[in-house]
């Protein structure tokens, strides 16, 4: 065991025993809350290992290997790992590193990681970040998918936030953020409006790819973000999700799709959802917004190999249907003040096969599955209250009686939640059968523990 010595805040002097897995002489020092290590991947550990609640190990520019067979670095209490700024530390995430749930960077605390660039792997499914708790970020990192279908980040548990990234896909099967939700999500009310969920925030993304793959149990919310490439927002319901349960719910908004093609951009298949003031340039048929229910689609064991008709409705944890025990209808979903190409951003279905109209006995489509004014309500122009979700004050909304139950209203002149507007933000109101009633407002923006944006400095002075 070697002693070393390291310099505090006061110019004091003390010793320090080291001993990480049997290795001993790292390279890092230690200065205040700061520690400066060599980047090398057993000199990080060590520097996190020493490091108490609330300090900083920094990484310096340079490139370096992180995860050869299958080793992974573990930030278990809440400190931040900082490198010397995208372009300039790069980690390379190792072929043979640890995929899945396992990660390169296994977040199991309210840690940060900022500052930084990832080559992806271009072997396996190689996981970039595993999180794992409540309260983890990743800001300011820049993520370069390898070849292979390498995650940025695999969330197995807890909430966090996702900001200020730059998230480039390596192939069109690349699921960049991967997520699952609390075991009891569907047991328990939903949470949307608030920090319990996975931000992805003010991130640009590029290539190919899911930019989201929402899986059982999820709370996901993706917002004010630019999509370069064609990717999709996915929201996966209980037929193809592990465990068998579908996305609890999703939050998605403020997004700009700039690519151009035919694609799907967003695809929700389960749970519900508010969807509003995403724009996307692609026109005739070009950029999809799909709703859906894959249990309808195809054979699925978690549906018994059999096709989910509407003699199975409610679909379990399909759109619009809320916590257990299922009631049909219980929680809709809202989409409104979505473009596309500067019009109303069409909805899109997939096709029942013939099998499944053979097992039902007669022919139908999706839309007497996940039907409009049932189980979701879409933006409409006018709004008189007998469909969809209308846009507009205070007052126009409360001198409208609507007809038809739970359709939405937004209110625009109300709901101060974006710090980056000034004046009212808007929220969501639902009628209730009997009055209009307060549904949704979103959560603070900036997200709280968000890094702010960088900003160009507004005078230059030489130092002599």
């Amino acid at each position: 065991m070697l002693r070393r010595k390291f310099s505090g805040t006061a110019g004091f002097v003390f010793t320090l025993l080291v001993a990480t897995n049997g290795q001993t002489g790292f390279a890092f020092t230690k200065t205040g809350t700061i520690y400066s290590t060599d980047g090398s991947q057993a000199d990080v550990v060590a520097a996190i290992a020493n490091a108490a609640n609330g300090d900083t190990v920094g990484i310096p520019a340079g490139s370096f290997t992180w995860g050869a067979a299958g080793s992974s670095i573990s930030l278990n209490k809440p400190i931040t790992m900082k490198g010397a700024g995208t372009g300039q530390t790069f980690i390379n995430l190792s072929a043979t590193g640890p995929s899945w749930a396992s990660g390169v960077i296994r977040i199991g605390s309210a840690a940060s990681v900022i500052n930084l660039t990832i080559n992806g792997a271009n072997s396996g499914n190689v996981a970039a970040f595993a999180c794992g708790a409540d309260g983890w970020k990743i800001a300011g990192v820049d993520f370069k998918g390898g070849t292979d279908s390498a995650y940025f980040v695999y969330v197995g548990a807890g909430s966090g936030l996702i900001n200020n990234c730059n998230i480039a896909g390596g192939n069109g099967s690349t699921e960049l953020i991967f997520g699952r939700g609390p075991a009891d999500g569907w047991q328990t009310p939903p949470t949307m409006g608030t920090i319990n969920a996975t931000y992805i925030e003010d991130c640009t993304f590029s290539g190919s790819g899911y930019l989201t793959d929402a899986n059982a149990n999820a709370k996901f919310v993706v917002r004010f973000c630019t999509i370069n490439g064609q990717q999709k927002v996915d929201g996966h319901g209980k037929a193809s999700n592990t465990p068998a349960r579908g996305v609890r719910h999703m939050e998605v908004y403020g997004n700009r799709w700039a690519a151009g093609g035919y694609y799907t951009a967003i695809e929700l298949r389960g749970g519900t959802a508010m969807v509003f003031d995403n724009t996307a340039l692609a026109s005739d048929g070009g950029s999809w917004l799909i709703l859906t229910e894959y249990g309808s689609t195809a054979l699925w064991p978690n549906f018994g190999n059999r096709y989910q008709t509407p003699a199975n409705y409610p679909v379990d944890d399909q759109i619009g249907v809320g916590m257990d025990p299922k009631v049909a209808a219980s929680e809709p979903m809202y989409l409104w003040n979505n473009q596309r190409a500067g019009t109303a951003w069409p909805l899109t279905a997939l096709a029942i096969p013939a099998a499944a109209i053979t097992q039902y006995g007669s022919a139908y489509t999706m839309y007497d599955i996940v039907r409009s004014d049932r189980d979701y309500f879409v933006g409409a122009a006018p709004f008189n209250g007998t469909s969809g979700v209308g846009t507009g004050t205070a007052a126009q909304m409360r001198a409208i009686t609507p007809t038809k139950k739970n359709v939405g209203f937004w209110v625009t002149d109300e709901g101060e939640w974006n710090s980056r507007h000034a004046g009212p933000d808007g929220r969501l109101y639902v009628w209730n059968g009997i009055a209009w009633s307060l549904k949704y407002t979103p959560f603070t923006y900036p997200h709280p523990n968000a890094m702010p944006r960088p900003t160009a400095p507004k005078s230059l002075r030489i130092a002599q």
